[in-house]
C-alpha cells in the first residue's frame, strides 16, 4: 500500500519569525520611537515655560524690562538665553529671538495693555523639527522609512499686577500727597512733594484748628487711577528713611506706624512676634483694603534688632542707584540664596487723609490703600534707610489698583 505524500513543512518557522521581527520591529517603533517623541515634547514644553517665565521677570524687574521690547531687550534676550538653556533630547531647541520670542496680547482676557498701553504678556516658540533642521531621531521607524520626527512647544508668561503680600513688613506709612501748603525752605515753585515735607490741611490759632486757604491733598489710589500716590514711573528708587511715629507727629514722608501683623495661628502679635516678622516673612498674605491694628508702646528696639537680623541674612546686597536694581546679592549668586534677596520687602501704605484725621484721636487701625516694594539698605541710628522698587507679590483678588501706582507684580504662567 503506498503511504500518501504530504507537502514539506521546511522552511515554515522562517516565515513565522520574519512575520513576528515585522510585528516586534513595529513595537519597538512605537514604543522606543514615541517614548522619544514624548519626552522631547515634554522637554520643549519645559524649555518655551522657562524662557516665558524668564521674559516675565525680565519685564517685571529689569529697570528697562518693560519699556526696551527689541530683541535686544531684557525680555526678549533673557526668554530666548533660557529656553536656549533647556535641552530637548540633550540638544539645544531651535529658538530664534527675532521670530519665536515676542510680545502678544492673545489670550486678550489674560493680556489687556498695561502700563503704557503695552501688554503684560510674552510668548516663547521652541521648535525641534524638520523645518528649522534639528528634528528628533527615529531609531526604530528607520525598518518603515521614518528617519526622523518633529516637536514644538509653545508658552506664553504674563506680568500681573499683585494686590497683596505674604512677606509684609510691619510699618504703615503714609501715602505720597498733593503738597499745596509749603513752607519748608526753599519754598518749592510751583509746591511739589519731597521727602522732607508734612501733610497740612488745617492750621492752629490760639485753641482752635481752622482750614488753611491752599491745603494738602491727598487722593488715594484706585483701579482706575495713580491719584496722588506713589507710582513707579516717578518713584522707582526714591530713598526714603523710616522713622517710627505716634498719632500726635507730623505726618511727614517715611513716618510710620508700627502696626500687628496676623499670625498664622490667627493670635494677635506683641513685641516678640513684631520683630520677628520684620526678621522674616510670617507667610499671612495681607491686601489691600485689609484693615490692620495698631502696636501699642515703643518698638524703636525691636525694629532695630528686627532689620539688623534681616540685613544679616543678605549683608552683601547693595543699591545700585544707576540702574534701580540690587546687585551683589546672594540670590544673585551660582547657588541662589532665594529667588529675589531677603531685603527686598513689602511695604504697607495708608491714607494719608484718613491718617491725619485720626492723629488727634490716636489711631488705632490703619488700611491698607497700596503695597511698596522696599529694598532695606541700612540703619541710621534707629532708623530704617531704603529704597523704593518692585518686587515680588501675590493676587488674591482682593483690592483692585491701576498699574501706573502698583509696585508689585505676580509672574504666571497662563498658556
Amino acid at each position: 500500500m503506498k503511504t500518501p505524500s504530504r507537502p514539506s513543512e521546511r522552511g515554515a518557522i522562517l516565515v513565522h519569525v520574519a512575520i513576528g521581527m515585522i510585528v516586534l520591529i513595529g513595537f519597538n517603533a512605537f514604543v522606543v520611537d514615541w517614548g522619544v517623541l514624548l519626552v522631547g515634547r515634554r522637554e520643549a514644553q519645559n524649555a518655551a515655560d522657562a524662557g516665558a517665565l524668564a521674559g516675565a521677570i525680565a519685564m517685571a524687574f529689569d529697570p528697562n524690562g518693560w519699556t526696551n521690547r527689541t530683541t535686544t531687550g531684557p525680555a526678549r534676550a533673557a526668554a530666548a538665553q533660557t529656553a536656549l538653556a533647556n535641552a530637548v533630547w540633550k540638544e539645544a531647541p531651535d529658538v530664534n529671538v527675532g521670530t519665536d520670542v515676542y510680545f502678544t496680547d492673545t489670550p486678550a482676557d489674560m493680556c489687556p495693555p498695561g502700563a503704557g498701553g503695552l501688554t503684560p504678556c510674552i510668548r516663547v516658540d521652541v521648535y525641534r523639527n524638520q523645518t528649522h533642521g534639528n528634528p528628533l531621531p527615529a531609531i526604530f521607524g528607520r525598518a518603515v522609512g521614518l528617519s526622523t520626527q518633529g516637536v514644538r512647544a509653545t508658552a506664553t508668561a504674563r506680568v500681573a499686577i499683585a494686590d497683596s503680600s505674604d512677606c509684609m513688613k510691619p510699618w504703615a506709612i503714609p501715602d505720597k500727597w498733593l503738597d499745596n501748603h509749603d513752607v519748608t525752605p526753599p519754598v518749592e515753585n510751583p509746591p511739589q512733594w519731597t521727602p522732607d515735607d508734612t501733610f497740612e490741611t488745617q492750621t492752629r490759632q490760639g485753641n482752635s484748628w481752622v482750614p488753611l486757604a491752599n491745603p494738602d491733598v491727598y487722593v488715594p489710589p484706585s483701579a482706575t487711577s495713580p491719584g496722588t500716590g506713589f507710582t513707579v514711573a516717578n518713584d522707582l528708587g526714591l530713598r526714603l528713611t523710616l522713622k517710627e511715629s505716634t498719632p500726635q507727629d507730623a505726618i511727614a514722608p517715611g513716618w510710620f506706624f508700627p502696626i500687628q501683623l496676623p499670625q498664622p495661628d490667627g493670635s494677635t502679635s506683641g513685641a516678640a512676634d513684631y520683630q520677628e516678622n520684620i526678621a522674616s516673612c510670617n507667610g499671612v498674605a495681607i491686601g489691600i483694603g485689609d484693615t490692620l491694628q495698631t502696636e501699642n508702646g515703643n518698638m524703636i528696639g525691636p525694629t532695630r534688632h528686627g532689620t539688623q537680623d534681616l540685613i544679616a541674612l543678605d549683608p552683601n546686597a547693595r543699591w545700585n542707584a544707576a540702574t534701580n536694581s540690587v546687585t551683589g546679592s546672594c540670590a544673585q549668586s551660582a547657588t541662589p540664596c532665594a529667588a529675589h534677596s531677603p531685603r527686598i520687602v513689602a511695604i504697607p501704605v495708608i491714607n494719608t487723609a484718613d491718617y491725619y484725621a485720626g492723629k488727634m484721636n490716636g489711631l488705632t487701625t490703619v488700611t491698607v490703600v497700596n503695597i511698596l516694594g522696599f529694598f532695606i539698605d541700612h540703619m541710621q541710628g534707629n532708623d530704617v534707610v531704603g529704597y523704593l522698587m518692585e518686587a515680588p507679590g501675590l493676587t488674591t483678588g482682593g483690592g483692585n489698583i491701576t498699574p501706573l501706582a502698583s509696585f508689585l507684580t505676580q509672574i504666571q504662567l497662563i498658556r
